[in-house]
């Protein structure tokens, strides 16, 4: 019985000593004192105060970037065009456009087409709205970045 106990603690530590090293997050645990930095979702950035992580998110049509040349929030048309929706119109309901989600300028949201004429709806937190080469509707930030070939370069 004291055996299995102390094999039981023993594991419950080395599991719990495996989270706190490799927090995979980059919302967790701050990366830099001094610095911006991005996770998946390109609208948000983080920084560090006192140690805490605090989250922040850059204005509408406006998205996070962090390389050798820029650390702030552009506007769309800076963008790397696989990152945001450009040129994107209110669908007008008639045709495809009524039988199927359409993209938004927010790429977090999308347009469904109701009977009082377009809506624009949000993907669930956490998700980004993707109709492109077969896929369509929201997914995570992550699954998004590589349907869009939306990476860092």
């Amino acid at each position: 019985m004291l055996k299995g106990l102390i094999i039981f603690f023993g594991l419950l530590a080395l599991c719990y000593a495996a989270s706190v090293g490799s927090a995979s997050n980059a919302t967790e645990v701050c990366q830099s004192e001094d610095e911006l930095w991005g996770g998946e979702d390109i609208r948000k950035f983080y920084f560090c105060l006192d140690g805490q992580v605090i989250t922040d998110e850059c204005d509408a049509g406006y998205y996070f970037v962090n390389n050798a040349t820029i650390c702030g929030c552009l506007p769309s048309d800076l963008m790397k065009p696989s990152c945001v929706n450009l040129d994107i119109k209110v669908p007008d309901c008639t045709g495809d456009s009524k039988l199927r989600p359409q993209a938004a300028d927010d790429v977090s949201s999308f347009y469904l087409c109701t009977s009082d004429g377009a809506k624009e709806l949000p993907c669930p937190d956490g998700k980004a709205f993707v109709d492109q080469d077969g896929y369509l509707g929201c997914f995570a930030w992550s699954q998004w970045r590589t349907l869009r070939n939306c990476v860092d370069d």
